[in-house]
């Protein structure tokens, strides 16, 4: 082909960059949310839009899409059952789906050995050894994602409503989410009920505010979550023996509470995820002509 498109959807934002066959930078754009496993519609809606602003910011027609190699990792396309046959409804000549885990090992990685945790709304784990890759986690905020900002600030919102009902007792976390939804607990109720994954999300840097003042309940958040990524990271590290880089809005708030041992082998990623996308596809591409 003579583009390739490269595009980290995450839980959050979707991102996408086009560029010629041999990896030069022409363009990037920017979309919503692209989880395609908890809402397939909205992921390709993001997905297509961010790759339409990509070809605009690169002064090429949307004709380029169609003479385009894509490779696109989004969250979720480990659970899904049918990702490549989702996408196939884009307008790209030739597509590869890949989880945005594999595509941020690329990136964080190169082709070398390691691991990454992705942590941010959601929350999955990856390492590569001897050509070889094993997931971990990403199964969705419903049964997994544990140690992501979705399923701490679930747990917050929860406790929230049992310290209204005098369940628990109130503390400065507690009240500050009971005072956001003007001490009603019924509004409290009713966000919950239909709110996504990056909406509890949001609930994250408060939980932070409260665990670096040393409130307890925050900090027994963060630290459940801590305890969730450790026991990830130190698994696919082999005890230490791979290099981990750490990626996603909540790699930095970790630091912070990760054991020293864990923190003697984290390293800087070499390039994020986006990057990762795009020299998969210029690989892929070259193979594929």
């Amino acid at each position: 082909m003579d583009y390739i498109l490269g595009v980290d959807g995450g839980g959050s934002t979707c991102r996408a960059a086009i560029a010629t066959a041999d990896g030069r930078l022409l363009g990037r754009g920017k979309a919503g949310p692209a989880n395609i496993y908890s809402d397939p519609t909205a992921s390709l809606s993001s997905i297509l839009h961010a790759s339409k602003l990509a070809c605009e910011d690169a002064g090429l027609t949307l004709d380029a899409l169609h003479q385009s190699f894509a490779v696109l990792g989004l969250a979720g396309a480990n659970a899904h059952n049918d990702p490549d046959g989702v996408a196939q409804n884009l307008p790209f000549a030739a597509v590869q789906v890949v989880s945005d885990t594999l595509i941020a090992l690329e990136g964080a990685h190169g082709t070398d050995d390691g691991v990454i945790g992705i942590l941010g709304t959601g929350s999955n784990f990856m390492a590569r050894k001897d050509n070889q890759h094993l997931y971990l986690g990403g199964w969705g905020f419903h049964c997994g994602d544990q140690g992501s900002g979705a399923r701490m600030g679930e747990r917050a919102l929860e406790e929230a409503l049992l310290a209204h009902d005098g369940l628990r007792s109130l503390c400065p976390l507690t009240e500050h989410i009971l005072r956001q939804f003007e001490d009603d607990p019924r509004k409290l109720s009713e966000f919950a009920r239909t709110a996504k994954p990056r909406d509890f999300g949001e609930f994250m840097p408060i939980i932070l505010i409260y665990a670096k003042q040393q409130s307890r309940l925050a900090l027994d958040i963060v630290e459940e979550g801590t305890t969730y990524v450790a026991s990830a990271l130190r698994l696919l590290s082999e005890e230490g023996r791979l290099p981990i880089a750490l990626l996603g809005g909540l790699s930095h708030a970790y630091d912070a509470f990760l054991p020293p041992d864990l923190k003697k082998i984290i390293i800087p990623a070499k390039n994020d995820a986006l990057r990762g996308a795009l020299s998969m596809a210029e690989r892929e591409n070259a193979q594929y002509s």
